[in-house]
């Protein structure tokens, strides 16, 4: 900063005015696949029906470079299938995704992605032979520091800088940062009936649910629970899913989160395992839920800025350069937990010898946000994938599968007052409960919501400037000038017109401290017929 910027603009501790917001430099949506061709090993049971397959994207790696941010990842396909044998079986395949985001070099850079599978396509080539490819759909937020204090050339001086009458304008800014837990790991142990030493866990999964996010004294307190469930098999009996419940607690450090701050969070599951005990005479069969997950939360802050929107100098005529800036205001953030359910008919899905319900899952998928009777309505709908058993006299239970979708239509309690506002949501599909009734497959899903809204705010602020010290104004004395404001004239237009302070020329003509905040602006002159400006 040269010397006139710091005479111009005190050090810290002196003024207390930001000259500097974050923008987001993408705030997007970036699309990418996840892609492999894989060949089964020998152990692995042969593919005859495809049940379900479940896609997770796990956590991107970043690095930013001088110019781009890069993002890399993993997303795990559980496979759940029909073997030769009409029996239950699944096979995990991993596959990369990868996308980068460029950004101008600048300020500090802070890059956020919130990644969801959004289709997967399947294709066998053989009983061993599969090929996956997901589609990832990432909101990519790259938040750089901007400063706003223009460039001042060729004010060396205090005298210099005191000649400066600048016009501001207070605003509000979005300030965005994010923080991950560490690693949550749960246990639990149940005994659920039927388990014998022929049972075996085919599958497990689940979602995680925070349903408490608040700020404390260093940091963000989040609470929940880990909606866990595994599917077992038993000899030639139909599978069968058991469910389990662990409530977490984690506490996620944020040191600089300020008063006004809204708070949105959503977990993941990373890890979910589970163990068989075939107990003894003492002890019955148990089960054991092990899972890992970890919570990201969204921090969004209002916090003051003020950026210059033009000057002039009492003691040169300068010459002057503009520039449009962006501003972010928060309008607000919400989360919530919602149920939201459908059916559909046996005879679409093939299962009108269906006996049981054996297990069901499935995807979110956003559609859009739109304001309705002043409050945010989120649309989109659930895959819900069901999987079912039918039986034949003397035979082995038939494993079949049927998509329900579950469209929903859910009003938030995110009231945005303008109607202008962007928003972003993050959906997370927590379980799926299935059931047969006499003629329809019915299911229910529970969704977790995480909501925020903003509005873009343009303005025209100054970027530099610079005086032409072989022209400094004169000033005679003893004169006094009388000047008719037009209809779109300011108290600050005037002064600047005769190189005058505004303090100055306020005096002269008794206005008073509401005129002087108000320079800006044509009230500032309200009732005023002439200006007396005195050289």
């Amino acid at each position: 900063m040269n010397e006139g910027m710091k005479d111009l603009f005190p050090a810290a501790g002196e003024d207390t005015r930001p000259l500097s917001l974050q923008r987001d430099a993408c705030g997007e949506v970036i699309v990418c696949e996840a892609a492999g061709e894989y060949t089964l090993p020998d152990y692995q049971p042969e593919i005859r029906k495809i049940l379900h397959i479940r896609a997770t994207v796990l956590p991107a790696g970043k690095y930013l470079g001088g110019r781009s941010a890069e993002f890399s990842g993993t997303v795990t396909h559980d496979v759940l299938y029909a073997d030769a044998e009409g029996c239950l079986a699944s096979v995990s395949l991993p596959a990369d995704y990868a996308f980068s985001v460029p950004y101008t070099e600048g300020g500090e850079v802070t890059a956020v992605a919130d990644s969801m599978a959004d289709a997967t396509v399947c294709r066998l080539g053989g009983p061993r032979k599969i090929s996956l490819r997901t589609r990832v759909r990432s909101l990519v937020h790259v938040l750089q520091e901007e400063s706003v204090a223009p460039d001042i050339r060729g004010m060396a001086s205090r005298e210099d800088a005191a000649s400066i009458e600048r016009l501001t304008q207070r605003t509000e800014s979005a300030r965005m940062s994010h923080a991950a837990s560490e690693e949550i790991s749960l246990s639990s142990t149940v005994r659920p009936e039927g388990l014998s030493a022929d049972t075996r866990a085919v599958w497990s999964g689940g979602g995680m649910l925070v349903n408490e996010c608040r700020a404390q004294q260093g940091g963000v307190l989040c609470r929940g629970e880990v909606w866990a469930r595994a599917l077992l098999a038993d000899g030639e009996g139909i599978p069968y899913a058991v469910r389990e419940k662990l409530p977490f607690e984690s506490f996620i450090p944020m040191p600089d989160l300020g008063e006004r701050v809204s708070l949105t969070a959503y977990g993941r599951l990373l890890e979910a395992n589970v163990s068989l005990s075939q107990g003894s005479d003492e002890e019955p069969p148990s089960l054991t839920f092990d899972v890992v997950g970890e919570v990201e939360v969204l921090a969004t802050e209002s916090v003051p800025c003020e950026p210059v929107l033009d000057l002039y100098s009492t003691a040169y005529d300068m010459s002057r350069s503009y520039r449009e800036l962006s501003v972010e205001h928060p309008l607000g953030a919400t989360m919530g937990n919602y149920t939201v359910s459908a059916s559909r008919p046996r005879s679409e899905c093939e299962a009108e010898g269906a006996v049981t319900v054996i297990d069901a899952d499935g995807r979110p998928e956003i559609h859009g946000v739109s304001v309705e009777n002043g409050r945010a309505t989120v649309t989109g709908r659930i895959a819900a994938q069901v999987i079912f058993a039918s039986l034949s006299e003397g035979a082995r239970p038939t494993l079949l599968s049927a998509e329900v979708p579950i469209p929903f239509r859910i009003e938030t309690d995110l009231r945005p007052e303008d109607g202008k506002a962007h928003f972003f949501c993050h959906g997370e599909l927590i379980g799926v409960r299935a059931r047969l009734d006499e003629h329809t497959i019915s299911v229910d899903a529970e969704l977790a919501l995480s909501l925020r809204a903003s509005k873009e705010h343009r303005m025209r602020i100054l970027s530099a400037a610079e005086p032409d010290r072989s022209i400094p104004v004169e000033h005679r004395g003893n004169r006094i000038f009388v000047a008719y404001p037009k209809e779109d004239d300011t108290l600050f237009s005037v002064a600047a017109h005769y190189h005058k302070s505004r303090a100055a020329v306020a005096a002269q003509n008794s206005l008073g401290e509401e005129a002087l905040a108000k320079s800006g602006l044509s009230q500032s002159l309200d009732g005023i017929h002439h200006l007396l400006i005195e050289d």
